[in-house]
């Protein structure tokens, strides 16, 4: 019964077993693995509940060795949707990075899955070419500078990062929002301090709070909600004075 399971989710399991060639014994050896990752490979077969959170990236890498061994594409794209998932940590960025740039040419779409994720996560460490060439000269002589190296050309050639808040690549915090186009639902603003005639000197006592878009009332008019959850409603540019009552909190 096994050995059809198995049959069915590989072609090297298939030829082990029914093939012209196939094996004889009752016991197979498994080698150049490790048992717990031959575990999951069988449990991965039968659709058991696997701990991939608990596993190192290493110990990933060993399971994906197994799924081209054993011809399981399936497993092996799940293999490359979970490695991704690996925590990323400052500490343990170029450890992961070394990792991924060693199985490269073994298993090239995993590898490429993993130093994509890598770059993204140093992408908001460095962002400026100053800040790249420091981290280059940082890997100097450290033994990974392969892998930094990589992940400078992926940062390269990855979209410009863009604030969540003001959705620019050059942040807008403390910038006015002019214009009704501005007020985006779910956009987070605080008062203007330059329009004291509307807010009172220095922000008055709206100073300091975040407010939330949250539709245009008119064409001077936006709704908002306030941290206390309530809904009112201000003007975006005060009459009086053609001054933007809000600018963007992106902090």
């Amino acid at each position: 019964g096994h050995k059809v399971v198995l049959a069915a989710y590989s072609t090297v399991f298939r030829d082990q077993f029914f093939g012209p060639l196939r094996e004889t014994k009752d016991i197979i050896p498994v080698e150049q693995t490790t048992l717990e990752a031959f575990k999951k490979l069988v449990d991965y077969i039968y659709s058991k509940d696997i701990d991939w959170d608990g596993m190192t990236v290493k110990e990933m890498y060993e399971v994906v060795d197994l799924a081209k061994k054993y011809r399981m594409p399936m497993l092996m794209e799940e293999m490359k949707t979970q490695i991704v998932k690996v925590p990323i940590t400052v500490d343990s960025l170029m450890e992961i990075a070394h990792i991924g740039t060693e199985f490269t040419v073994m298993f090239p779409d995993v590898s490429l899955a993993l130093l994509l994720t890598c770059a993204k996560f140093l992408q908001k460490k460095v962002k400026t070419q100053d800040q790249q060439l420091q981290f280059a000269v940082s890997q100097s002589g450290g033994g990974q500078e392969a892998a930094a190296l990589k992940l400078l050309v992926l940062v390269r050639d990855l979209p410009p990062l863009v604030c969540a808040n003001c959705r620019k690549e050059t942040c807008l915090d403390g910038k006015p929002l002019v214009g009704s186009a501005e007020f985006v639902g779910g956009r987070k603003m605080r008062v203007s301090r330059n329009c004291s005639d509307y807010w009172g000197v220095d922000g008055g006592h709206f100073a300091g709070k975040v407010y939330t878009v949250d539709s245009l009332k008119n064409n001077k008019e936006v709704w908002v909600i306030e941290e206390c959850g309530k809904r009112t409603n201000y003007y975006f540019v005060w009459t009086a004075t053609n001054i933007p009552t809000f600018c963007y909190n992106c902090c």
